[in-house]
């Protein structure tokens, strides 16, 4: 049995349904006005032969709504002989410059590049004089306290533009632009060790506020006036003992001294034989000190040789309530009434060599300190009265003459 192999038949390829057997179209080119400008320009656009002119609407009609014109104030001869008049403008330069604003639609480098004159101008010279202008006439169309807030941000803003500060900016834009590689790996690797820095000082101020708020412990709202006595602190601890007896497990042991403990504890309750080898309980009474006890009555452990190796100091000065620092009694003297009181004595410190931050106020430098202040208070009013008697000395003499 043979087969016979079947030649390939061609693949017949269907007829795309979207094909449309049309004719040409026959296009014409015409010249069309363009609304948006002054110039009289003309763009030549592509119209079907088969159209009318006014069949079709013009392809910039979609694009109308964007000709908007650009806003500028207006000003008559009379409000600018009023309010308008500057030494370096003259009502012609101004005129110019308005109108190069309004064809330049308020882009400033256009404006400064199509700005002509006889004087060479600068961009900020131009917007300060177009500024200033566009603020004085606000100003005369609504008066600054009928301005809403809209009205008064535009003449803020208007009234404090400083060309001198702008042109300072565009230096150092221009200069951010110009500086090389190695310039910028620097700056970057100072301003993070500037943000380290500032990291660190701001943990060390919350640590430093962390303690004082420790240090300044919060005041008891009861008056302990009544336990400033030996025979008030006495019954506050009978009271103490009689409760603590109350409870299972007692904390408090009696002291053995009948003053104390109610006039001696019970003798079950006392183990055998507790009293050999001590004294009795006469002699085991003791005074204790009074809140009127002056301090020089008072036992002091160190010696004067001790107390100046040490730098201990005994302080007869009553110190204020909370933390205070050893370095307030140098900077608070620095700050006078007036600023320029303060300014003086701060001349005069520096000039005797005196730093603005002593490293460490032992007490003989606040003595040294305090000494100093009081001689520059005392300069300071033989000068201000030095100064009393030249002004009467000048009155006297232009008197004489």
């Amino acid at each position: 049995m043979t087969s016979k192999t079947e030649a390939p038949q061609p693949r017949r390829w269907k007829k795309s349904q979207f094909r449309v057997h049309s004719r040409p179209t026959h296009w014409s080119a015409e010249d069309t006005p363009i609304p948006a400008r002054h110039d009289q320009l003309q763009a030549r656009r592509w119209r079907r032969a088969t159209q009318g002119p006014n069949d079709v609407a013009p392809p910039d009609a979609k694009f109308a709504k964007y000709n908007v014109e650009t806003e500028v104030p207006t000003y008559d001869a009379e409000a600018y002989e009023q309010h308008l008049t500057h030494a370096d403008w003259t009502k012609e330069d101004t005129d110019h410059l308005f109108a190069t604003y309004r064809d330049c639609n308020g882009k400033w480098p256009v404006v400064a590049d199509h700005y002509a004159s006889d004087r060479q101008r600068s961009m900020e010279e131009l917007k300060a004089r177009f500024y200033g202008i566009s603020a004085t006439l606000l100003s005369l169309r609504t008066p600054i306290t009928s301005m809403t807030g809209t009205e008064f941000d535009l003449y803020n803003a208007l009234e404090k533009f400083e060309p001198a500060k702008e042109a300072a900016r565009k230096r150092l834009a221009e200069g951010h632009m110009q500086r090389r590689q190695d310039e910028v790996d620097e700056e970057t690797v100072l301003l993070s060790e500037l943000q380290r820095i500032m990291l660190h000082q701001a943990t060390l101020d919350s640590e430093r506020e962390d303690l004082r708020r420790r240090l300044d412990h919060p005041q008891a709202n009861s008056n302990s006036y009544p336990y400033a006595t030996s025979q008030s602190l006495t019954q506050l601890w009978q009271q103490l003992l009689a409760a603590d007896r109350l409870k299972k497990n007692q904390r408090l042991r009696p002291t053995g001294n009948s003053a104390y403990d109610f006039g001696g504890t019970p003798t079950s309750a006392r183990p055998h034989n507790s009293n050999a080898g001590l004294p009795d309980a006469g002699s085991r009474r003791t005074t204790l000190p009074s809140a009127t006890t002056p301090q020089s009555a008072l036992p002091v452990d160190l010696s004067k040789a001790e107390l100046s190796r040490y730098g201990v100091v005994v302080g007869q000065d009553k110190l204020p309530s909370g933390v205070t620092f050893a370095s307030d009694r140098l900077s608070k003297p620095r700050v006078a009434k007036s600023t320029l009181q303060t300014d003086k004595i701060a001349a005069i410190l520096t000039h005797a060599g005196v730093p603005d931050l002593v490293p460490l106020p032992t007490p003989a430098v606040i003595e040294s300190f305090e000494a100093l202040m009081g001689k520059v208070h005392t300069l300071l009013d033989l000068r201000k009265f030095a100064e009393k008697e030249e002004q009467e000395l000048r009155v006297r003499l232009a008197e004489a003459s």
